[in-house]
């Protein structure tokens, strides 16, 4: 039941919702009682006799606060806001007993998630200030969830903002890539399909010996612009048709660090910087330029040299055919440990021709957006 409310606070309540409050016990005094310790207070007072009544109401409203006897016939208090703490965890809990087993009281206080526990008789103050002291509590922690509900929305509205954010920078990235190809094209025609047919092979290879995500794009990046460093190299020596002098192959030689220094102001290609640098060291150290030997070499760098040894093998040229897949495995598989890495040429293996077919047929179609 529900007390009477006067004009004043009905009209109190039109502009500020009260509180719900519900008190239950077997006992019509004691619920009186209750009434009138809180008659012209800001709180809505709902009474109930007996756990079963007081259920009922929980499952049909809402309450800030239910206040409850221990011991009533049937379903206890306990029992009754174990059952509430299901229906409304959000509803602070007080239990209310006659005497005090201080065994019992912590069991029920564990098992049910009490706010406080009272003894009979209570002082009429001291009950008035512990139901302030839960409506307080219940409001903070109502105010703590709007703030977690707006926190997460936040939350929520960042991560799309950064994702589109990402998009922009993934597109500007690619545009800024495919630019960086688009010059070398204009000194070296071929160098573009070149170029996209070891990275998409790179990164297949790179699958296969199980590099993370951010390093396989880092090694189709580098593999993509390994020879940028040709744009600072002379037409005369890019395009002439036969042997080089050795000044001439010294010169050539230099487009990796050229090529390391046009990408030096572009922090998001690090380790792709790397395999630009080192495409052309040896694993027994005799590559150049500067002799790494080993695992010294970035694996980016060692994933690379199997690949574009593969790739010039099995690729028509001016000068000569395309070698055929068996031809240009065995030959990789006979520099094992001199001029590739023995655990790169082995995931080599791994691969069939089916794969490098699909592989290349993918190049045909525009890959950059991925970068």
């Amino acid at each position: 039941m529900e007390l009477d409310k006067s004009s004043d606070a009905l009209h109190r309540e039109a502009r500020c919702p009260l509180h719900r409050v519900l008190f239950v016990d077997d006992e019509p005094v004691i619920l009186k009682a209750f009434a009138r310790a809180f008659r012209g207070r800001d709180v809505q007072v709902y009474l109930a006799e007996g756990a079963e009544e007081g259920l009922r109401l929980v499952k049909s409203m809402e309450f800030t606060v239910v206040v409850s006897d221990l011991r009533m016939p049937g379903l206890d208090g306990a029992q009754m806001l174990d059952q509430i703490r299901r229906l409304q965890p959000e509803a602070i809990r007080i239990l209310v007993s006659g005497r005090a087993d201080f065994v019992s009281t912590v069991d029920i206080i564990n098992r049910v998630g009490l706010f406080r526990f009272l003894l009979k008789p209570w002082r009429v103050d001291e009950l008035r200030g512990v139901i302030q002291q839960a409506i307080d509590r219940y409001e903070i922690e109502q105010t703590n969830r709007r703030l977690m509900t707006l926190y997460a929305g936040k939350c929520a509205e960042l991560a799309d903002l950064n994702r589109g954010l990402e998009e922009q920078i993934q597109a500007r990235t690619s545009h800024l890539l495919h630019g960086l190809l688009g010059a070398l094209d204009l000194r070296d025609t071929d160098s573009r399909s070149h170029s996209r047919r070891v990275a998409a092979f790179c990164r297949l290879l790179g699958e296969k010996l199980g590099l993370s995500a951010p390093e396989l794009q880092d090694v189709e990046r580098g593999a993509l612009l390994h020879d940028i460093g040709k744009i600072g190299v002379s037409d005369s020596i890019l395009r002439k048709p036969g042997d080089l002098t050795d000044d001439e192959r010294e010169q050539m030689q230099r487009h990796v660090e050229l090529g390391h220094r046009i990408l030096s102001s572009l922090e998001f290609l690090g380790c792709a910087r790397d395999i630009v640098l080192e495409h052309h060291e040896r694993f027994d150290g005799t590559g150049y330029p500067r002799g790494l030997r080993g695992k010294s070499i970035s694996m980016g760098a060692r994933i690379f040299a199997v690949v574009d040894a593969y790739d010039a093998m099995t690729s028509d040229r001016p000068y000569r055919t395309a070698r055929p897949h068996d031809e240009a495995m065995a030959e990789i598989a006979a520099l094992s440990g001199s001029a590739f890495d023995p655990e790169v040429t082995a995931a080599l293996r791994g691969i069939d021709l089916q794969e490098i077919d699909e592989m290349r047929r993918e190049t045909e179609i525009p890959f950059l957006r991925r970068l």
